[in-house]
């Protein structure tokens, strides 16, 4: 288990298999032991994550879970559809520049709601959510079906984030990875 206050991951691919590693145990059902509160405490004055996950708002999509990671590991970004607006984009900014977090990945998973409602174009939303749809829909223009508009989704996104000339000047490794519910796996784009 990695004491991420004391030796802090600096290095993108130490983090990435770090993330995979933590994936692995979650799905064989073998956790790491955790102390919450002491992890809590070991955080009250400095953070130090070593990567920023950009996932959807989808309730069944809790990275800190299925990474297996501790309070202090993960920079979490949420919204309908894991896009990357001005508001992420500068959260990250911050995580890269000032914080120091290596590595970025933008996990889409199965069944995306937010995803699926940009490829069946519905009217009629609500305005904010229409405006949810409306970043997602021209990313995933010309899909084959939901799922493959899922990946498009998460390759436009991972691309946004790459033209961020702050994210770019800090060397940040960015990558799309995708979530399965039925497994609990996930898969990198490497």
């Amino acid at each position: 288990m990695r004491d991420s206050q004391i030796t802090p991951i600096t290095d993108a691919k130490v983090a990435l298999e770090a993330l995979k590693a933590g994936n692995k145990r979650f799905v064989e059902g073998k956790p790491s032991p955790k102390n919450d509160n002491a992890d809590r405490i070991e955080t009250i004055n400095s953070q130090k994550p070593f990567a920023i996950i950009l996932t959807c708002a989808d309730s069944r999509t809790c990275p800190e879970i299925f990474f297996d990671t501790k309070i202090g590991d993960l920079f979490v970004l949420r919204n309908a559809g894991n896009f990357a607006t001005d508001v992420e984009l500068g959260s990250m900014e911050f995580a890269t520049a000032v914080l120091g977090a290596p590595i970025i990945i933008v996990v889409g998973h199965t069944n995306c709601g937010a995803v699926f409602a940009a490829f069946d174009q519905p009217e009629g939303l609500p305005e904010k959510l229409q405006t949810v749809i409306n970043n997602i829909a021209p990313g995933i223009k010309g899909s084959a079906d939901k799922a493959c508009a899922t990946e498009a989704n998460t390759a436009t996104v991972v691309d946004i984030i790459k033209a961020n000339p702050v994210i770019k000047s800090q060397g940040t490794l960015v990558l799309g990875a995708y979530y399965d519910f039925n497994t609990g796996v996930v898969t990198f784009e490497e």
